[in-house]
């Protein structure tokens, strides 16, 4: 709605709006919230902690056609530094007709609800959404699902997208994916997540390199549902966005920065995973630096075994690739917010219906139908037993059969990834059909799966 740019929170120290005050605006968020403020780790201007500090509010809007939908509510809680499963509601629905609000009690999060989409201030910045695979069954169906994706989540107009593909050849989906082709160093062939800052890098290199401001780097297993606007439209030249990594708080990255660092030691490594959110120039620098550490961390650790060990617990065998990247933005001087929830991952604890909306991205891997369902017991796997808590387990992109058999429909009751995993899955099936059967794909078959076009 027009206007809405102009929706603000102003907080108080004292009751009836009194005493030091603090504006925010909608494009504001924390780690764990978007459009959201919450007072841990903030202080009035006179240097007053807002912790518990908040005595009263009130919610200013000014232009035309403000939604009338919209409104604050306001939590307990810091529930947008923390996670809590209840962070306590202290008043639902304060809207600007209501003046000045005294808190009846403390009050640590404050969440605009009901807003659009997109905020104006949040358009102006172009953004281009791309990943990195190969040409195999395993990364076919789930190229057909990720565009699918991209396609119906209602991404801003111009929105680019690119698959980057690493093969000897441009593959047959080449006319229906937006698709960037390169071919392989042959290091790949000793690791293969080389491929992507190697893909990268090339695409940047090409007359195909991408020229909107911030370039969005997922998985081709992460499926989008909603516009990535407003994440974008908080990435500056040196600042990216990201999504925490699983190696969050772990002192062992930095001890690692130390080993391969050849500027910038002093340097913490964000801990960042994708979706990376970063401007197009920083991705430029980025990439071919990203490259050479990624060799040389991996090299490294095929000819020292007792590296693996040493760094067992941030899985330095597999993640080489991850640490490239943190460590060649970290060697910049590339900045990284870090956020939570920037993605929704199969095997995270299930989301309430409240939080769906927000979910920008699903990292996709297991579905499941609720226990107890009879439709369950036609796709039931016999894999997957350590998660049967939850539920009966019916797709696994681990398993050969994950490309052509697709359980549907889904009952009520099943979880929101699973619900959306099969959703794409279906639906991108029936928009582009069945994947072609040619030389740039293995068989369906266990061995089939996994084989990659040279």
């Amino acid at each position: 709605a027009g206007g809405t740019s102009t929706i603000l929170l102003e907080v108080f120290s004292q009751k009836e709006c009194t005493g030091e005050s603090q504006v925010f605006d909608a494009t504001t968020d924390e780690a764990l919230c978007e459009r959201c403020m919450d007072t841990c780790n903030r202080k009035f201007p006179n240097g007053l902690s807002m912790h518990d500090g908040v005595k009263s509010f009130k919610v200013i809007a000014s232009g035309a056609n403000i939604d009338p939908s919209w409104s604050i509510h306001v939590f307990a809680q810091c529930g947008g530094a923390y996670s809590y499963k209840d962070p306590g509601t202290v008043i639902k629905g304060a809207k600007p007709d209501h003046g000045c609000t005294n808190l009846p009690e403390n009050a640590n999060l404050f969440v605009f609800e009901g807003l659009p989409q997109h905020l104006p201030s949040e358009l102006s910045t172009s953004y281009h959404i791309a990943y990195s695979a190969e040409s195999s069954l395993y990364f076919g169906y789930q190229a057909y699902a990720n565009y699918y994706a991209f396609k119906s989540s209602n991404q801003p107009p111009g929105t680019g997208y690119t698959r980057l593909l690493t093969s000897s050849e441009p593959d047959d989906l080449i006319d229906t994916i937006p698709t960037f082709s390169a071919p392989r160093i042959p290091f790949s062939h000793r690791y293969s997540p080389i491929n992507k800052p190697d893909v990268v890098a090339k695409w940047f290199e090409s007359d195909q390199a991408p020229t909107e401001d911030v370039i969005v780097l997922i998985d081709p297993d992460n499926w989008l549902l909603q516009p990535l606007a407003k994440y974008a439209s908080k990435v500056t030249k040196g600042h990216a966005l990201a999504q925490q990594a699983f190696f969050y708080g772990n002192p062992k990255v930095k001890e690692l920065y130390q080993l391969f660092c050849e500027k910038n030691c002093d340097y913490t490594p964000d801990d960042a995973a994708v979706p990376y959110f970063v401007h197009r120039e920083d991705l430029r620098a980025i990439a071919p630096l990203w490259r050479d550490l990624t060799m040389k961390i991996k090299e490294r650790s095929l000819s020292e075994p007792e590296l693996n060990q040493r760094f067992k617990a941030i899985q330095l065998d597999w993640c080489a690739e991850m640490y490239g990247y943190v460590f060649a933005a970290a060697e910049l001087g590339i900045k990284h917010t870090i956020k939570g929830k920037l993605q929704l991952r199969d095997v995270d604890s299930p989301v309430t219906p409240t939080e769906e909306p927000r979910i920008p991205m699903i990292h996709m891997g297991r579905a499941w139908f609720p226990k107890g369902d009879p439709s369950a017991e036609q796709w039931r796997h016999t894999e997957g037993a350590s998660f049967s808590y939850r539920g009966i387990q019916v797709w696994c992109k681990c398993n050969w059969t994950a490309s052509h058999i697709i359980p549907w429909p889904v009952p009520s009751g099943s979880d929101f990834a699973s619900r959306q995993t099969l959703r794409i899955l279906h639906d991108s099936m029936e928009a582009f059909g069945p994947l072609p059967k040619s030389k740039y794909r293995g068989v369906a078959s266990p061995h089939g799966y996994h084989v990659n076009f040279p």
